[in-house]
């Protein structure tokens, strides 16, 4: 199968970037990696990725580690299709897992591509069957992860357009959320399961984490297209929550016990 490097989009210059960053434009990965950043276990990690994937065209995603550690896969794909994926040990097969070893650059992919005409029966019927569950065309991110092995953050739609968003997507902003992720994944299960005097909801913790950064309510409700009377009763929540006695005091404790 051939795999098409992503394009980058445009961004070349350091110059550039940083006027973009001072103007506080935010780019495509932002709320992914602002998401990862401040997931509280690993069910947020998976609705961020959701979320994310749904918003670009990719209603599948799926984070596979190739060296078969405890954190084997997470996925949204569908059922059947995970069963027989690993029922049928199709990842000695699966063309997308071979492309991932071959390289390191993130790379959109088809099924459709002209090339399983010549493949073996085994890989043409493999295709067959992603095609059949919905899997037809997708978007492909690498991570090296050390020690020889690897893992690949995945998106993918049944319909080949999704490629067409994938183009527009930053190579490097799609590197990091991808290595971000691993990292959120492989932490050691005690900080998913920290015994903690407070219930944050996802909201509460970003909107907790753009204070921290120094960010005003009117801002931090701009950042998230949030309405300022929503950011602010969510502010107070987690205040309460925290039992602190003000929004400073309410995001050192939420730093405190790494719920941000």
């Amino acid at each position: 199968m051939r795999t098409e490097p992503v394009t980058c989009s445009g961004r070349s210059s350091t110059l550039t970037a940083e006027k973009d960053l001072s103007m506080g434009k935010k780019h495509p990965f932002d709320s992914l990696i602002e998401a990862i950043s401040t997931a509280s276990d690993p069910d947020a990690l998976t609705a961020a990725l959701s979320e994310f994937g749904e918003r670009h065209g990719f209603p599948f995603f799926a984070y596979l580690r190739l060296d078969g550690s405890r954190w084997r896969a997470v996925s949204n794909y569908p059922s059947e299709w995970q069963d027989r994926y690993y029922r049928n040990n199709y990842g000695r097969i699966d063309p997308i897992v071979r492309a991932v070893k071959r390289g390191v650059h993130p790379f959109c992919w088809s099924l459709d591509d002209p090339v399983f005409e010549t493949e073996r029966a085994e890989v043409v019927a493999f295709r067959d069957e992603a095609i059949a569950h919905g899997i037809r065309a997708g978007f492909s991110i690498p991570i090296r992860v050390g020690f020889s092995h690897q893992a690949v953050l995945t998106f993918a739609s049944s319909d080949t357009h999704c490629l067409n968003l994938a183009a527009m997507l930053d190579i490097v902003e799609a590197a990091a959320a991808a290595a971000m992720l691993h990292v959120a994944f492989s932490l050691p299960r005690m900080r998913w399961h920290q015994a903690v005097p407070s219930d944050l909801t996802s909201f509460e913790r970003m909107c907790l984490r753009w204070v921290a950064e120094g960010k005003t309510m009117q801002d931090v409700a701009d950042l998230l297209d949030a309405k300022y009377s929503t950011v602010r009763i969510s502010i107070d929540k987690a205040r309460d929550k925290l039992d602190a006695v003000t929004i400073q005091h309410a995001t050192a404790v939420a730093i405190r016990l790494s719920l941000i």
